[in-house]
């Protein structure tokens, strides 16, 4: 079909159509302290805000944060041969002491020495993996009470 350049009443097929906007909104609902999400049909429940060991899995985290940083700290000082009567550098010692000594003779030998002082202290290293495991199973546990996923029904 040809149309003509010039509007031609007989070819004008624009009808003018008038749409009607309806909302449906729910019936209100009187407050109360359930987590039921009444509003959405009953599908499943609203999380209100962090679950009950949330802060106690990011305390730990942090402390776990921290000990790791202390022990890759005394594994670097080690092999670059840091000075034992600084100050900062025996904090570090003496505070992972506790924490590298229950991984230590796991293998039959505890320290490597290249030569010209340097150490690299493998218990330190069997030290950091087994707190990094240690973490994590602990994180997994902490998650197993912790409502962090939504209940479908």
């Amino acid at each position: 079909m040809t149309y003509p350049t010039d509007p031609d009443p007989q070819y004008d097929d624009t009808r003018v159509v008038e749409r009607e906007r309806v909302v449906e909104q729910p019936a209100p609902v009187a407050p109360s302290s359930s987590n039921v999400n009444v509003a959405g049909g009953g599908r499943g429940y609203v999380a209100a805000g962090p679950g009950p060991l949330y802060y106690v899995r990011r305390v730990i985290s942090l402390l776990f944060g921290i000990l790791a940083v202390l022990i890759a700290l005394r594994i670097v000082l080690l092999l670059l041969v840091a000075n034992q009567t600084n100050g900062l550098v025996d904090f570090i010692y003496n505070v992972t002491e506790p924490f590298v000594a229950p991984f230590r003779g796991i293998f039959n030998f505890d320290l490597v020495s290249p030569g010209g002082g340097s150490t690299l202290d493998i218990g330190a290293l069997v030290a950091l993996i087994g707190w990094a495991l240690i973490y994590m199973l602990i994180m997994a546990i902490l998650s197993l009470g912790d409502r962090t996923s939504t209940s479908t029904v």
